[in-house]
């Protein structure tokens, strides 16, 4: 059950008004609570060949059929992969790019990370993700780390990001 207030209130940004500011000053005035949402995440416009990707329109491309071809986790890496805030197109090459970079991240992630000496570097690498995340959601950074690093700082961030199968 929603309570009267959430931590993060997130659409897109083209539904910041009126949407998100009805939604807000509806659950204000039913419940009293302000705000209603302490952060709001606003993430950039998805388009389909240059046009912004809406039911109204009828240019949606349904996750079940992304699903058909790809799995889970690419989705989700291809939605991550870039800057939150910016509008950007989807195009199956994404996705297609998205898988071949998971399989390198899960290859990474295998990689024995030997002695202790890299004990060190898992633990710079780990606090480098870390970081980049903190850092305005940085997921490319941080993939880019992982990937380097590869061992356990690739398996948090695997987790992390809930690119797992299943």
């Amino acid at each position: 059950m929603l309570g009267p207030a959430v931590d993060v209130l997130s659409g897109g940004a083209d539904l910041s008004y009126p949407h998100h500011a009805y939604q807000i000053a509806m659950a204000q005035a039913v419940t009293g609570v302000r705000p209603f949402a302490r952060a709001i995440f606003e993430v950039g416009v998805v388009r389909l060949d240059g046009a912004k990707m809406a039911k109204s329109t009828g240019n949606l491309v349904l996750v079940g059929d992304v699903l058909a071809g790809h799995p889970a986790a690419a989705l989700r890496l291809c939605l991550l992969d870039r800057p939150w805030a910016q509008p950007w197109d989807y195009a199956t090459a994404e996705l297609d790019a998205a898988t071949a970079r998971l399989e390198r991240l899960y290859r990474a992630a295998g990689r024995s990370t030997g002695a202790t000496s890299r004990d060190d570097s898992q633990a710079s690498a780990a606090t480098a993700i870390s970081a980049a995340l903190r850092d305005d959601l940085d997921v490319p950074t941080a993939l880019a780390i992982a990937e380097e690093a590869g061992g356990v700082a690739a398996r948090t961030l695997i987790a992390t990001l809930g690119l797992t199968e299943g």
